[in-house]
């Protein structure tokens, strides 16, 4: 773990692995740890991975401001000028993927390859989850953050891989008491989730694009992603089936396929 001084605040950073960079951004409420080791590990054996703790979430600071997702795309860019990564390949989920967008368009000259997994061009432009999703993401006064986490999860991974893979999601849970996300990031990035809007902007970017959805995502439904491949210009959608929003935890072996894949037909520079 280290942290860097990005503009105006400091980022926690990991970088690991070999290969062309790889900037990798994290969805609502995770950190840089919130990927998961065995995902991690395979894109290693491709990529100078480059995670990133979004503002609030694991060691970076946590300013006293309001927060939105143009304002975590320059923390991305920040990042990159202090590490002195020129250009990178950028892997963005969920939230993340909105980031992402936002990085690509305000940024397009420190893009190469963009990965957007499990996200949308707005949460307006498609279905909400349904009333059960959300009572599972909501917090509760009166429980734990352990017990949040983990009536979370099935929201957030299909019913079988929250019945079989509890080793993965045990650790998982671990490593997010370590550095928990505060409550105030929750609500400042709830905020700056549903302000988010990049329908009419995606026309314009140009990096080559790949959108990559679960067609079981409670989160985050389905047209959400058809719909961003739809918008951004000659952009691959690729569907996991049977997948739920957490598809990177459940499928870590054909998520980075897909991704190193795509990527490698790419031209790279650092």
């Amino acid at each position: 773990m280290a942290t860097i001084k990005a503009g105006d605040i400091n980022l926690e950073y990991h970088v690991e692995g070999e290969g062309p960079p790889l900037l990798m951004i994290m969805g609502f409420g995770g950190q840089a740890s919130s990927w998961g080791r065995p995902v991690i590990d395979l894109l290693n054996g491709h990529f100078a991975t480059i995670r990133v703790s979004n503002r609030g979430t694991g060691t970076s600071d946590r300013p006293d401001v309001p927060t939105t997702v143009r304002m975590m795309a320059d923390d991305a860019a920040n990042l990159l000028d202090a590490i002195e990564v020129e250009r990178a390949h950028v892997f963005g989920v969920s939230m993340g993927g909105m980031i992402a967008q936002e990085l690509v368009l305000n940024h397009p000259e420190r893009v190469n390859g963009l990965v957007l997994g499990c996200t949308t061009t707005a949460m307006r432009r498609g279905p909400l989850p349904d009333p059960e999703t959300g009572q599972m993401m909501t917090p509760v006064p009166g429980l734990t953050r352990e017990q949040q986490i983990r009536k979370a999860w099935p929201a957030m991974c299909t019913p079988e891989f929250v019945e079989n893979d509890t080793a993965f999601l045990e650790t998982m849970l671990e490593s997010s008491l370590t550095n928990p996300t505060p409550l105030d990031t929750i609500l400042k990035q709830s905020q700056a989730v549903m302000s988010f809007d990049s329908y009419d902007r995606a026309t314009t970017i140009e990096a080559p694009t790949l959108v990559i959805h679960g067609d079981r995502d409670r989160m985050m439904p389905l047209p959400h992603g058809q719909t961003l491949a739809e918008r951004i210009p000659g952009a691959e959608f690729v569907l996991i089936p049977g997948q739920a929003h957490m598809f990177f935890w459940e499928k870590p072996e054909e998520t980075a396929r897909i991704v190193t894949k795509f990527l490698s037909r790419i031209p790279a520079s650092v």
